[in-house]
């Protein structure tokens, strides 16, 4: 019963009411044999299921992540530094930690895991411009103040200040690997973004270890994916972080950067 009621609540959500919607301007369409009329709608519905009720986007993800196994902390090298992309957290003024936990939140604690086992002499936070109220705010400036309040990091922490994108974190990171002399850096972030941050660190001139974390397809997560179930917009971010790195892939490769 509790599981009925459940995916009835999941039916009443945008994305399961979106699809009931269309499922019933389809059928109304057939009833009235209106096949032209009948091509849009049909195919945002079959684009809908596809995307958001089986485990395609799934299924998807896990291709991007199947690349870059788990590894084990004991056996990575100790490097130079410790570079964390940013896309974990965000600055708050409303949370009382000052400070906003998002999707990706993996990539610092996998980060301050490396520092605490040795892996790295410096812990070097990326990310990106939020937009405050009272002005731009630096995702790495708040990570590494929350840091250092609570005293989480053995080693200095730095940050790389506001970053538009994971290019600007790999050539800022360059910088500093040709002013320090860093022959090797430890590179985190989620395992379906690895190959492209890799990539594009690599061709900017830095060496890194590569550390995946975050990983969310269930197939890495070794959980059973549901081939078909209740249309949920779980599904949906999942395909958007496929077609974030698709895009994003050949959209450097366009600029040079990978």
């Amino acid at each position: 019963m509790t599981s009925f009621l459940r995916s009835l609540a999941d039916f009443i959500e945008p994305t399961g009411l979106v699809w009931l919607l269309l499922s019933a301007l389809v059928v109304i369409k057939l009833k009235h044999r209106k096949w032209r009329a009948l091509i849009l709608p049909a195919t945002a519905w079959l684009l809908l299921t596809l995307t958001a009720a089986t485990a395609l986007p799934h299924a998807l993800v896990a291709s991007l992540e199947a690349r870059w196994k788990p590894v084990e902390i004991s056996t990575l090298p100790e490097c130079d530094a410790i570079i964390v992309l940013g896309g974990g957290m965000e600055p708050s003024i409303s949370e009382p930690a000052g400070i906003h936990m998002k999707g990706a939140a993996d990539r610092l604690f996998t980060g301050l895991m490396l520092a605490k086992k040795g892996r790295g002499r410096l812990l070097v936070l990326g990310g990106g411009m939020c937009k405050m109220r009272s002005g731009i705010e630096s995702e790495a400036d708040a990570a590494m103040r929350w840091v250092e309040e609570w005293q989480l990091s053995p080693v200095p922490v730095q940050s790389l200040g506001n970053c538009t994108d994971t290019h600007d974190e790999a050539v800022k990171v360059s910088a500093l690997a040709a002013r320090h002399g860093w022959k090797k850096v430890a590179l985190v972030t989620s395992a379906y973004h690895m190959t492209r941050a890799k990539a594009v660190f690599e061709n900017a001139g830095t060496a890194v270890v590569a550390v995946p974390c975050n990983y969310v397809s269930m197939t890495l997560r070794e959980q059973k994916a549901k081939w078909i179930e209740v249309p949920n917009a779980g599904n949906l971010a999942h395909l958007e972080a496929w077609m974030h790195e698709m895009i994003g892939w050949w959209a450097y490769r366009f600029c040079g950067w990978i």
